[in-house]
Order: C-alpha cells, then sequence, then structure tokens
C-alpha cells in the first residue's frame, strides 16, 4: 500500500490525497458532498474486511504507537517505533496538515486517518504491528479508527481507546449484542484501556501486546506518540 501514497516527506499532507487505491479512498478522502449516512454505510461494508485473526511474524519486536493532535483546524500526526522488549524508542516521525472535517462521535477516523497514516507511512522500518490511540472493533459499526488505518496499510493494527464508545463490562471484555468486541486493561497509571482488533491480528493476540507495552507507561509507544503530538500543538502557539 504504502508505495501508492504520495510523497509526504516535507510533512505536510493535503488531506483529500493521501490513498489513492480505489478500493480504500473514502475512508480518508470523502468526495465532495459525502455525508454521514454515507460515512455510516462505507463503515458497515467494510467492516466484513476486517481480519480478526493474527497475521504477525513468529517475533514481534517492532511496535508503532499513532496519535494525533489539533490546534484549530490544524492537525499533528505521530508515529513512534519501539523495540517490545525493551521499550527502547527507535524512531519517531510527525505530518502536519489541515483537518478536513470536524470532530463528530464514532466518525473520528475520517478525521484523524489521514494525519496519522501521513506519518505512519514515513516511518523507514515498518513495525509488526500498529497501536492507534482509537477504537478498532469495539466500534457501534464495528470499524472505528484502528480499523480504517489497518485496512489502508494493510497490516496488523489494534485500537487502544482510552473510553468506552459502546457495549458493556463483562470482568474484562466489553460486549454488545452478544458480540466480544473488546478487552479492559489497566495499565500502571490505573487508566483502563479499551483494546480491540484493527485488523489482521486477533483479540488474544492484540491483549498481550498492548498488556507488555501499557507496562511500561509512560514509555509505551501511545503515550510517546501523544507526547510528541502535544509538543508540536503547543510549539505553534508558543
Amino acid at each position: 500500500m504504502t508505495a501508492s501514497l504520495p510523497d509526504l516527506s516535507d510533512g505536510m499532507l493535503g488531506m483529500r490525497q493521501i490513498c489513492s487505491d480505489a478500493r480504500r479512498r473514502c475512508l480518508i478522502s470523502l468526495p465532495t458532498g459525502f455525508s454521514l449516512q454515507q460515512a455510516s454505510e462505507l463503515q458497515m461494508r467494510l467492516r466484513n474486511r476486517v481480519k480478526r485473526r493474527s497475521y504477525l511474524p513468529k517475533k514481534v519486536k517492532l511496535v508503532a504507537g499513532l496519535d494525533s493532535s489539533y490546534k484549530g483546524k490544524i492537525a499533528f500526526g505521530v508515529a513512534v517505533t519501539v523495540d517490545i522488549e525493551t521499550m527502547e524508542p527507535k524512531e519517531t516521525v510527525t505530518a502536519r496538515g489541515e483537518a478536513a472535517i470536524p470532530y463528530v462521535p464514532s466518525f473520528l477516523a475520517f478525521r484523524e486517518a489521514p494525519i496519522i497514516l501521513a506519518a505512519a507511512i514515513k516511518l523507514k522500518k515498518r513495525p509488526d504491528v500498529y497501536l492507534v490511540d482509537g477504537q478498532g472493533y469495539a466500534h457501534p459499526r464495528r470499524f472505528g479508527l484502528a480499523c480504517h488505518v489497518g485496512i489502508v496499510l494493510n497490516a496488523p493494527t489494534i485500537g487502544v481507546a482510552k473510553s468506552r464508545l459502546c457495549g458493556t463490562i463483562s470482568g474484562a471484555r466489553l460486549r454488545d449484542r452478544g458480540e466480544t468486541i473488546g478487552a479492559i486493561l489497566q495499565g500502571k497509571s490505573g487508566r483502563l484501556s479499551y483494546v480491540s482488533v484493527g485488523h489482521k491480528i486477533s483479540l488474544r493476540d492484540a491483549t498481550k501486546i498492548v498488556s507488555r507495552c501499557i507496562s511500561a507507561w509512560p514509555r509505551d509507544p501511545i503515550s510517546l506518540a501523544h507526547s510528541e503530538a502535544n509538543r508540536m500543538k503547543e510549539a505553534m502557539t508558543s
């Protein structure tokens, strides 16, 4: 997939130019007049493409965290990779652009996917799995931000959200309409993480990987990406 994406080496992004593959374009590049109803229908159709079994190497080594921040209409995207054994940061890349649409609950991906993908595709070494600050399968239409990112990158992707968007808590699992849609972990900070499949990974493997990462808080990949995104935002205002 990355070969078909435009050169974003200058760190700036035309938010409607990130994905040229016709099968995925509307995930993050909305045509003029595209409505929330059409966006909802698109998510409902594409959720069948989400693979909820693992396509991981025998040993996961490199994990990426993806996050973003905003200052008005300006978006800042960050991707940070870490060695999962040592939790040592390996690479940090950033992107900056203008957000195409405002925040709408359950449609976050159409706002955030472009900028975090703009950062992700700049990584020199492709990680084994991506952790996305947002929902994956634990979404009303079973197609949250991590699913958008996973389908576009065609890579194992995990949603790691700070809050529950749908479903009920049943022990350490998140269930909705009789289906297990995610897992719940508590990290060193005491904060709950709602873990769900993004693409090409099982919930069991996703839970194991996220558990390992959040045990290193605040040096886990998502926290590192979050800190860098906020630093970029603050630098703009100083």
